[in-house]
């Protein structure tokens, strides 16, 4: 599944390091077909998550 992972296409100019997210092609790309980022109440980077990371089982 890892190979597969890495030829989907990625969203320009997104960069991930989440290695254990299901969308991250492993190169440091996200693959999901959109990202959603909040919570809306954040005030910094450090306030902030993905929402749609799913953690990928290996």
């Amino acid at each position: 599944m890892q190979k597969a992972k890495e030829h989907k296409s990625c969203i320009h100019g997104i960069h991930c390091d989440v290695s254990n997210c299901i969308h991250n092609n492993n190169k440091c790309g996200c693959t999901a077909s959109n990202i959603v980022v909040g919570p809306h109440s954040a005030t910094s980077c450090q306030d902030t998550v993905c929402q749609s990371f799913k953690e990928e089982y290996k």
